[in-house]
């Protein structure tokens, strides 16, 4: 098969729209603003009121399409998820289960960061953030299913993407565990390339969980409009593939398969043998390359000089966050006491952050994006509230990303003069320190104002760190947008920098309102 038709439409980005407008996206009639089920115990992810007219995701094919498979409920107001999906039918409470009996990694700490390729409504990922591990819901934009936008109005990670024919914007052996639950990913289809991308962003030790065709074909292949002799082959051509890149079956059960990629690093010098495939990535390949960096057919080979990068060698969850990671002595002037110094002056700010928007740490902001992070000390130092933060590393600013996965968070990379790979009003707070002063200079402050207006709901909140002088020109710019602000000093009120808190209002269009 050619790989010119390797979903060459569908980029690993996903941007929604790299061309900037210059126009504020306005509210939809009849949006919904409670959402204190955040929090509620045994809730969480259970259930979110849209607000008469539903009209913030296309529900109703879903619905119908997916009423099967018990994906999601409509009840007067509000929609219920119970957990359903294609290969759990008992509910995904069940599944899980099943899959902590055979990964007991999950249960210990030891698992803490997931991706799931395919997510459906996330109920998955919603599961696991219930039992301490975060979950990376990476689906692409469709105008049906809308499967990132459930998932960010669940309050669950996610953010758009497609393996296709570039890199996901992640470091390599950033995660701890993959997943796929019937997500329809060719994977033996191109010379296995998008499984060489899943070894890529898997960190040493790392699991990789399949479920659906072909796991299970002696009993399922009926159900699959097939052959058991197809299934057998595509099974078997599978477990080759991930052998020849030093993966192992960790276990296997029912509907359910893990394997796990090696931590021994004899077996990736077996690749260097020119009648082996895949080969390995020669040095000229950058192995955190990842922004518009396109899939390469070799394999990355974990980096020996990080003794600490494999998942049985970091600290065991919540203790690695805490705990400078190996990777820091890569970023130019990263070090151990940078670390610590980094992580105390979160702490710190927090508090007076707390003291500005007295909302963080409530149910009123779920969702939150720190925009361009560091090591990932803001999300850190929230840890304990009920909330999640995706963090962004601008694509070209040091690559601190890998810091930030190996302290058991997750993030992103970004170029912010693009639109973010999410849907509109998917965010309940936004937050920068010093975006602008770092990279104004490569495109109009006023474009990326209106990509935080864009991804921001109504009534949610912007932090804005930065110069007295950008602050002044945001706080222009932000009341041309409808949003509310006030200029606060910083904790000591001694430093060159000032602090924007903004909340974006609530407004019609014109054509709206004469409806």
């Amino acid at each position: 098969m050619d790989t010119n038709h390797q979903l060459n439409g569908l980029k690993a980005g996903m941007n929604v729209g790299t061309g900037n407008m210059g126009c504020s996206v306005f509210k939809l009639i009849a949006y919904g603003f409670d959402v204190k089920d955040w929090i509620s115990p045994g809730n969480v992810i259970e259930c979110i009121l849209f607000g008469s007219g539903f009209r913030n995701v296309p529900y109703d094919w879903i619905n119908k399409q997916k009423s099967n498979q018990n994906w999601l409920r409509k009840e007067g107001e509000k929609f219920l998820f119970p957990g359903g999906g294609t290969m759990f039918p008992r509910g995904v409470g069940a599944y899980v289960d099943l899959m902590q009996d055979l990964i007991p990694e999950m249960l210990d700490g030891t698992v803490r960061t997931a991706i799931d390729t395919g997510c459906g409504v996330a109920s998955w990922g919603g599961d696991l953030l219930d039992r301490g591990i975060l979950t990376m819901s990476l689906a692409p934009r469709d105008n049906h299913e809308a499967q990132v936008q459930f998932a960010l109005e669940r309050g669950i990670p996610a953010i758009l993407g497609i393996i296709s024919t570039q890199r996901l914007p992640f470091p390599s052996n950033s995660f701890d565990m993959a997943h796929c639950s019937r997500c329809l990913i060719p994977w033996t289809e191109f010379g296995g390339i998008y499984l060489l991308e899943v070894h890529r962003i898997l960190r040493p030790g790392g699991f990789w969980v399949l479920s659906g065709p072909p796991v299970n074909y002696e009993n399922r292949w009926r159900g699959w409009n097939t052959t058991v002799e197809e299934q057998k082959s595509d099974y078997e051509k599978l477990t080759e593939l991930l052998t020849s890149m030093c993966f192992k079956l960790y276990n296997k059960k029912d509907d359910i398969a893990v394997w796990q990629k090696s931590s021994d690093n004899n077996c990736y010098q077996q690749l260097s043998s020119p009648d082996v495939y895949p080969p390995k990535c020669d040095d000229g390949t950058e192995p955190d390359a990842a922004w518009y960096t396109p899939l390469r057919p070799c394999v990355v080979v974990p980096e020996p000089k990080y003794k600490k990068l494999g998942l049985k060698s970091l600290p065991k969850w919540p203790e690695r966050l805490n705990v400078a990671p190996d990777r820091i002595s890569a970023i130019h002037g990263g070090s151990v006491s940078t670390f610590k110094h980094d992580d105390s002056k979160w702490k710190e700010r927090l508090k007076h952050y707390k003291k500005l928007l007295p909302a963080i740490g409530t149910d009123k902001i779920r969702n939150v994006m720190d925009m361009n992070t560091a090591y990932g000390g803001f999300a850190a130092s929230m840890i304990n509230d009920p909330l999640w933060v995706m963090n962004v590393v601008s694509s070209y600013a040091a690559n601190t990303l890998p810091v930030v996965f190996d302290r058991g968070l997750i993030g992103t990379y970004h170029d912010w003069c693009e639109a973010f790979s999410t849907y509109p009003r998917t965010y309940d707070l936004l937050h920068l320190d010093g975006l602008f002063t770092a990279e104004s200079h490569r495109c109009d402050m006023k474009y990326v104002l209106l990509e935080m207006d864009r991804i921001l709901r109504p009534n949610g909140y912007a932090i804005i760190r930065e110069s007295s002088y950008f602050v002044d020109a945001v706080a222009t710019i932000a009341k041309g947008m409808r949003w509310g602000c006030r200029k606060e000093e910083t904790k000591y009120g001694i430093e060159k920098e000032k602090i924007l808190i903004c909340q974006k209002k609530i407004w019609y269009s014109s054509n709206q309102n004469s409806r």
